[in-house]
């Protein structure tokens, strides 16, 4: 099953738009709590060897934003999914997911820990303003 099928299954449970995106991925604004949302972002890739895998993630902040990029490092020896890297300009919260095993209700948990987890450190970093 393609990746936009399985997060349509996903996002019909919860009520998320999806929004198709020119490369195959798509585009879902999460729930994370009362009054906050966070975008998170799904891209077609491949691994090393060649296999195809999706890209679930979500961009925290932007690398100016970050006045201790120590703490990022040492946040992800912490984190037991995921982790936290640069996509240059921003800092991002992203997992990588195998294509060929996976199932929806893997993804839909990938997309909303990265959606949470995103908006928690997206807090840390403006306060409660809500910016993605």
């Amino acid at each position: 099953m393609d990746v936009l099928s399985l997060v349509r299954m996903a996002a019909s449970r919860h009520g998320w738009d999806v929004v198709p995106a020119a490369d195959g991925g798509c585009r879902i604004e999460v729930r994370t709590e009362a009054m906050r949302t966070q975008v998170v972002q799904l891209s077609p890739g491949q691994d090393p060897d060649g296999r195809p895998i999706v890209w679930v993630w979500s961009v925290i902040c932007e690398t100016s934003g970050v006045g201790d990029p120590w703490y990022l490092l040492r946040l992800n020896a912490t984190l037991t999914a995921g982790s936290v890297a640069v996509r240059d300009p921003n800092v991002i919260m992203v997992e990588t997911l195998p294509l060929q095993s996976l199932q929806a209700p893997e993804l839909e948990r990938c997309i909303m820990w990265v959606g949470r987890h995103a908006d928690q450190l997206e807090k840390q970093v403006h306060g409660n303003f809500d910016r993605n």
